[in-house]
């Protein structure tokens, strides 16, 4: 993107995405300025200087939530969601994450015990004014959050019933210890998810945030705390519950406003759409092809906009089918594999798994690969090309599973994730990389069958 300013007026020309810095370079210095197809620019109502085409028809659409409306103490706003927020922020995710329950809490235990002695320490020392200047780094990993708790003098107290599941990456489970004072930015989830029978009634729609920098824009769900990284660690990721309750877990109500239920039943003249209706609905539209390609600038602009489609229970009905699919990932058909068996009995501890044969895709601007060194003992063949469709984020699926369980350690603070950790079953990576090719695959089957619907 190159951008000149001439007496107060843009004119824009615009590169190719995938171009390089050192492209981009070379472009500026072979061409003069009367070379290039300059765009006059004219800013919008909100003084966006670069605006889509389809910026006034994305407008006219419902818009999924607003700032307004989750600020909002009595008056509903005109959005389908009334409360969301950003996922779990934390600020030390190697402290608080963890594929085994017990590391987590030995570590919390003694993280725990390391703040309050700090904090005691601020309270009966005379402490420099800089905040800096005082606190230990060698114990404990700061942010000016956490700083802002030290100053405010507020110790904590270790709890089992600070532990949690969490989605940290797309079918990706770990324990997570969530305190609102040690993370970073908790969010509202101790609102959605605030205890362990609220995850097996409710669920929330998990999509990128405005700005996003990945290639394509991700929708994902989830029935347990999501991480504000989840499909890109560079982005940041908004989360919209069917169910909200108190923080003891009491007085669960809907999340989707009585404003869209009844726009949507007098759109489509049905008194019996529901609210799951309307949530299957939403979360379909977002993986409508269609849909993200028109609306790719508006996307990076402003949270989505839903338009009314002419087929609403094709697409709460495909939307149901991706979400069992993607709530429960871990109970789908295992994809046939081949497996290539070293000497010996085969050892199902993976510390990295490594791709074989990438190659370009026929399915869209990414590599893929056919097999897949599991670890010394076994490697894995056959594995369909058409998988790799089903992105999230820069990832397919089945990277993410292959990037996130292996054993990662932190020379910093000398902590160690052990993926082999997360579960009793010896068989449980093996079998959940076989597991997530049958969802990518029968998610790709419900997306290319959803592309043939009209979306508004």
């Amino acid at each position: 993107m190159i951008v000149e300013r001439l007496k107060s007026r843009l004119f824009y020309h615009r590169l190719p995405d995938d171009f390089a810095k050192d492209e981009k370079l070379d472009f500026l210095a072979s061409k003069q300025k009367t070379d290039v197809s300059w765009q006059r620019l004219n800013p919008n109502a909100k003084h966006t200087w670069l605006v889509s085409d389809t910026e006034a028809e994305f407008e006219s659409f419902l818009t999924i939530g607003s700032k307004q409306g989750k600020r909002a103490k009595s008056v509903e706003d005109e959005a389908i969601f009334s409360l969301y927020s950003p996922g779990v922020s934390t600020s030390r995710d190697w402290y608080v994450y963890d594929f085994s329950s017990r590391s987590l809490s030995n570590r919390m235990e003694e993280f725990v015990r390391n703040f309050n002695i700090q904090v005691y320490l601020y309270s009966t020392e005379h402490p420099p004014p800089n905040v800096d200047d005082f606190v230990d780094y060698d114990k404990l990993k700061w942010s000016a959050t956490l700083k802002r708790h030290l100053r405010a003098k507020t110790s904590v107290k270790f709890g089992e019933q600070h532990h949690r599941l969490s989605l940290y990456r797309p079918f990706t489970v770990k324990h997570l210890y969530y305190d609102r004072v040690i993370l970073d930015r908790p969010g509202r989830h101790d609102l959605y998810f605030p205890t362990d029978s609220s995850e097996h009634e409710n669920r929330t729609i998990i999509l990128s945030d405005v700005a996003y920098r990945a290639r394509t824009f991700s929708s994902f769900i989830s029935n347990m705390i999501p991480d504000l990284h989840l499909c890109s660690s560079k982005d940041a990721h908004q989360c919209f519950p069917f169910y909200t309750y108190d923080r003891d877990g009491g007085n669960c109500r809907e999340n989707i406003t009585d404003f869209a239920l009844a726009r949507f039943r007098e759109q489509y003249a049905d008194p019996r759409i529901d609210k799951w209706d309307i949530f299957h609905y939403v979360y379909a539209l977002l993986h409508h092809p269609g849909y993200r390609e028109r609306y790719a600038l508006d996307l990076k602009r402003s949270l989505p906009r839903i338009p009314f489609s002419p087929e609403f229970r094709a697409f709460a009905r495909a939307g149901r089918q991706l979400a069992d699919l993607h709530l429960h990932y871990e109970t789908a058909d295992r994809y046939s594999l081949e497996w290539e068996r070293m000497a010996g009995q085969i050892d199902f501890r993976v510390q990295k798994m490594l791709p074989r044969g990438k190659q370009p895709s026929q399915f869209g601007e990414f590599k893929w690969f056919d097999s897949l060194k599991y670890n010394q003992s076994l490697t894995l063949h056959r594995i369909p090309e058409r998988a790799f469709a089903y992105r999230l984020g820069n990832r397919s699926a089945l990277e993410w599973v292959v990037d996130q369980y292996r054993v990662k350690h932190d020379k910093r603070t000398g902590i160690t994730h052990d993926a082999n950790d997360y579960s009793d079953d010896a068989r449980y990576i093996v079998d959940l990389l076989s597991r997530v090719i049958t969802v990518s695959l029968k998610t790709m089957d419900v997306v290319d069958e959803l592309a043939g619907l009209g979306f508004r």
